[in-house]
């Protein structure tokens, strides 16, 4: 493994256990019962009842019945307050665990939320779901395994040494080093498998993505009839997960072998030396049944050991990939210190200089270039151009989704990388091209941009977006689900939907990519009043590609390649015969742009 690859896998690994520590502890009541009451529970039932039983069994030799009769009653008696103890500390367990795996799942879906604008676009989202839930699942088998079976293996090899080194020293110290050879050669093993454990969790990932990405776009799979091909397209990572997961259980046939062989080998050798010290008469017969007995439960333990690291080593590599994934540095930052900005009805935007490229286009390209424009306070800006000129990049930076790369953009004089995001966000309604819904209600959906709305400001939003008409065909009027991504309603009912959640979000700057483009003629016209009421006295921003969106604009701002090439307003621009404006109003059909 490269020096690089290796620093990473380590820099994960404590990361991995920092998080399980830190979800393992939210709750100190919890945990502090299961570490203080569990390991005594776990020295009476595997250490201290077997002694009293090798009591038991030597009074039996000496004939002293009496002693036996009273030796069973405290085996009865240490038992039942024992199970007590025991079920205290399984009862803090398993809150433990709970309040754990919901400390993880809401530390992922946080992480996950908080990441950057492109993240979502380089990931399965389907495969971020599956990872969520296969770390809330990791940190439960971890605190099984570190909490509950390590402490009780601990336990009982420990105090069993103990015991059978107050009997015979070397017996223990062929026990011991037994032990620590079974131990070292399971630790190293794991170690070796690891690899291929991270390899069956990463394909496993990216078939849940894959699946999630096919399923989750059902209604295109069955519009083209692509059924068979998306069977087809899943077979690789399906094959690929087949084989990774043969590869992880075939490696584990040889470490099984070795750890029953080494076992074996042990257990016979402390049997020939239990039968040389009785011979020698060291120990007694009721000496032997006690060091058989403990010998036989610290094997049966570190055995168990080693099943314990397997299970380690396999919730370790189904936490590699979500924790490498929650590593993912964002880019787009608050400051330390935010500023605010007023409670005005509308705001001042200022684009200075704005210039930016995408990390991934060809050296030297720029999506935007030398961007200047001062937008005043209730001031409507158009924003027209041909597909590709950079308007939707514009909103994106505007809203912060990504940094400019060059120059900046303030609002009331504040620059944007000095605002909290939040306190952006909250300042302006976005209606992008293709407004995607929540699986939720309709309600629920434009209640999304203000839960706090009285039900007239809500009645005022849907009558406004003309949303009632459609809604009140509907079974379950606005209780009614939306599906996935919205895809029970149709272009033009989302797009109205969206239009109303902005409505009743009030935010004094309002930022319009196509709003109006999944519209009928007749519901523009009714949209558009919408719209102009809601754009009085704020300052709005607005994309379009048909041009009868924009004409009443108080400027209106063409791209082209990133740059501005004309300003004005309509009757200023349709007189500059040979500007682009004027040559795509001249190819406009029925109020669209013809792309060319």
């Amino acid at each position: 493994m490269a020096s690089a690859d290796l620093q990473r896998d380590k820099k994960v690994t404590r990361e991995i256990h920092r998080l399980f520590w830190r979800a393992t502890t939210d709750k100190p009541l919890y945990f502090w019962m299961t570490v203080l009451l569990h390991p005594p529970a776990m020295l009476v039932i595997h250490v201290l009842i077997p002694v009293e039983v090798a009591f038991g069994i030597q009074a039996i030799i000496k004939g002293n019945f009496a002693e036996v009769n009273g030796i069973a009653y405290t085996i009865v008696i240490g038992m039942v307050i024992t199970m007590a103890v025991f079920a205290l500390a399984t009862w803090a367990f398993d809150r433990m665990g709970t309040y754990s795996g919901k400390y993880v799942q809401r530390a992922v879906f946080s992480n996950f939320l908080n990441k950057d604008y492109d993240f979502y676009s380089n990931q399965f989202i389907g495969g971020l779901g599956a990872q969520a839930a296969r770390l809330r699942d990791a940190v439960e088998e971890y605190d099984r395994i570190m909490l509950f079976e390590t402490m009780k293996a601990g336990v009982i090899i420990i105090a069993g040494l103990i015991v059978i080194a107050t009997l015979s020293l070397e017996l223990a110290g062929l026990l011991l080093l037994g032990v620590v050879i079974i131990l070292a050669g399971t630790i190293y093993i794991a170690g070796l498998r690891l690899k291929y454990r991270r390899m069956l969790s990463k394909a496993s990932n990216d078939l849940a993505g894959v699946l999630g990405d096919s399923l989750s776009h059902g209604a295109t799979v069955k519009s083209y009839a692509k059924e068979e091909f998306e069977m087809e397209r899943i077979s690789k990572p399906l094959d690929k997960w087949g084989e990774a997961q043969l590869i992880t259980w075939d490696s584990s046939i040889p470490h099984t072998f070795i750890r029953h062989t080494l076992l074996a080998c042990i257990m016979a050798g402390l049997l020939l030396a239990s039968s040389k010290l009785y011979r020698e008469g060291a120990i007694s017969i009721a000496t032997i049944a006690l060091v058989q007995l403990y010998i036989i439960r610290v094997a049966n333990v570190t055995l168990d050991i080693g099943d314990h690291i397997k299970k380690y080593e396999g919730l370790m590599s189904h936490s590699y990939e979500p924790v490498s994934t929650m590593m993912i540095p964002t880019t787009v930052n608050d400051p330390i210190k935010p500023l605010s900005l007023a409670n005005k009805k509308a705001l001042t935007v200022n684009f200075d200089g704005v210039t930016f490229h995408y990390p991934e286009a060809k050296s030297g390209h720029k999506a935007i270039s030398n961007f200047s424009l001062n937008v005043k306070p209730g001031e409507k800006i158009g924003l027209i151009g041909y597909s590709g000129g950079g308007k939707t990049t514009i909103t994106k930076l505007l809203l912060r989704f990504m940094d400019v790369s060059a120059g900046s953009i303030t609002i009331d004089g504040i620059d944007l990388r000095d605002l909290s995001q939040r306190e952006l966000r909250d300042k302006i309604a976005y209606v992008p091209q293709e407004p995607l819904l929540f699986h939720r209600s309709i309600l629920e959906n434009i209640m999304y941009a203000n839960p706090s709305a009285s039900q007239k400001d809500f009645q005022k939003a849907t009558e406004t977006a003309y949303i009632n008409e459609f809604v009140s065909s509907l079974p379950n009027k606005f209780d009614t689900l939306v599906g996935e991504r919205g895809v029970k309603l149709s272009g033009g009912q989302r797009q109205r939907v969206a239009v109303a959640r902005a409505l009743l979000k009030d935010a004094p700057i309002l930022v319009l990519d196509e709003a109006t483009s999944a519209l009928d003629s007749q519901s523009e016209q009714y949209i558009q009043t919408a719209l102009w009421d809601l754009m009085k006295d704020r300052t709005a921003i607005v994309i379009a590609h048909r041009l009868s969106t924009i004409q009443k604009m108080d400027r209106i701002i063409v791209l082209d390649k990133g740059e501005i090439v004309q300003t004005g307003t309509h009757k200023e621009l349709l007189k500059q015969k040979s500007g682009i404006y004027a040559s795509l109003w001249s190819h406009q059909s029925g109020g669209y742009l013809m792309e060319s």
